[in-house]
C-alpha cells in the first residue's frame, strides 16, 4: 500500500476493514445458509445435549472466515508470520468443515490443532515471556492455542454466545494492537468484528445459521494467534497476563467443564449439559439473557485487563487476582445448579 494512502492510517484501515467485512458477511452468511440446507449440512435436534426446535444449517464459520480474511488482507501487508496465522487458521477452518459434514473423533481434531500450532511456530509466532527460558515458552504456545481453540468451541451451546464472545475479545485485541503501534494486529481485529457482526445478524435467537465447528474452532485459533502478537509489557512487567483477562470466559468454561468431568469420572473429550452457558439458562435467564450476561462479563474481564497493562506491578496483580477470584466464585454458583446429570 502506498505510504502516502489514507489507509496508511491505522484508524481508516481499520474503519474500511470492518465496513468491507461486516458488508460481505451480510451478502455471505445467507448464502451459505442456504447452501448448507440444500446440502443437508445441518445441526439436528436430538432432544439431549442439542434441544433447538428444528434443523439448523452450519457454514456460518465460512462467512466469517472469508469475510474476515479478504477484506483483511486488502488493508495490510503481509509478512511471514501474518502468512504463517492465516495459512494455520486455514487448516484449523479445514478441520473443523470435515468434522461438521462427517465428523471426526476428538482425537484426530486434537492432531489436527497440534499440526496447525507446529505451523504457527515455524513461522515465527510464539509466546515469548522473559522470565521462563524458550522451551517452556513453546510448551506455553502449544497449550495457550489448544485451549482457546477448544474454549471458543465449548462456548458455542447457544445461539450468538461464541459470535458474540468473540466480537468483545476482538474488540480489546484490537485496542491492544492500537495503542501498541500495530497496524496489522488492528486491522485483522476490525475486519473480525465486521465479519462477526455481519454473521450475528443471522445467528441471533432464534439462529438461522450456526457457526459449527468450522466457526468456533477458527475464532479460537485465529484470536489466540493474534492474541501472541500483542504487546502487554510496554508499561507493566506483569502485562503478559492481560490476555489470561481478554479471554476469560472460553478459559473459564474449559477449565470449568474440565473441573466437573473429571469430577464425576467423565471423559472430558464427551459431550455433556456442564457448560456453564446451559446452567445460567437452567437457573432462570432465557438465551438472549445468557449470552447478554456473558458478553457484558467478557467486557468487564476486558476492560479489567486492559486498565492493568498500566498499573504499577503490585496493583496490576490484584486486578488480575479480582477475576480470578470472581471466576472461582462463579465456578462453585454454578456447579450448584441441578442439571439432573
Amino acid at each position: 500500500m502506498p505510504p502516502d494512502s489514507l489507509l496508511a492510517d491505522p484508524l481508516a484501515a481499520g474503519a474500511a476493514s470492518l465496513t468491507v467485512s461486516l458488508l460481505l458477511s451480510l451478502y455471505l452468511t445467507p448464502l451459505f445458509r442456504d447452501s448448507a440446507r440444500r446440502l443437508g449440512i445441518v445441526d439436528r435436534p436430538d432432544g439431549a445435549l442439542k434441544t433447538h426446535e428444528k434443523a439448523v444449517p452450519y457454514f456460518g464459520g465460512l462467512a466469517v472466515f472469508l469475510a474476515t480474511m479478504l477484506p483483511g488482507a486488502m488493508f495490510i501487508q503481509l509478512s511471514d508470520t501474518t502468512i504463517g496465522l492465516l495459512f494455520a487458521s486455514s487448516i484449523i477452518l479445514l478441520l473443523g468443515l470435515i468434522d461438521d459434514i462427517c465428523g471426526l473423533s476428538p482425537r484426530i481434531k486434537l492432531l489436527g490443532q497440534v499440526i496447525a500450532v507446529f505451523l504457527l511456530l515455524k513461522s515465527g509466532i510464539r509466546i515469548r515471556i522473559e522470565q521462563v527460558p524458550p522451551l517452556a515458552d513453546i510448551a506455553l504456545t502449544f497449550l495457550w492455542m489448544i485451549v482457546m481453540t477448544n474454549g471458543f468451541n465449548l462456548i458455542d451451546v447457544m445461539d450468538g454466545l461464541s459470535g458474540g464472545v468473540a466480537c468483545v475479545s476482538a474488540a480489546a485485541m484490537g485496542w491492544v494492537f492500537l495503542s501498541g503501534g500495530n497496524r496489522i494486529g488492528f486491522i485483522l481485529c476490525a475486519a473480525l468484528i465486521g465479519s462477526l457482526l455481519g454473521f450475528l445478524r443471522y445467528n441471533r435467537p432464534p439462529a438461522q445459521i450456526y457457526l459449527g465447528d468450522t466457526g468456533s474452532l477458527f475464532l479460537g485459533f485465529f484470536l489466540g494467534g493474534l492474541a501472541i502478537g500483542g504487546d502487554y509489557t510496554m508499561h507493566n512487567p506483569v502485562g503478559w497476563l492481560t490476555p489470561l483477562a481478554l479471554f476469560a470466559v472460553p478459559l473459564f468454561e474449559i477449565v470449568f467443564v474440565s473441573w466437573l468431568r473429571m469430577r464425576r469420572g467423565v471423559s472430558i473429550l464427551v459431550g455433556s449439559r456442564d457448560h456453564f452457558g446451559l446452567r445460567l439458562r437452567r437457573w432462570r435467564l432465557t438465551t438472549r439473557q445468557t449470552v447478554g450476561a456473558t458478553c457484558l462479563a467478557a467486557a468487564v474481564s476486558s476492560v479489567i485487563g486492559l486498565a492493568a497493562m498500566r498499573m504499577a506491578p503490585g496493583m496490576s496483580l490484584l486486578a488480575y487476582g479480582s477475576i480470578a477470584l470472581l471466576l472461582v466464585g462463579a465456578a462453585f454458583w454454578l456447579k450448584a445448579i441441578d442439571m439432573g446429570l
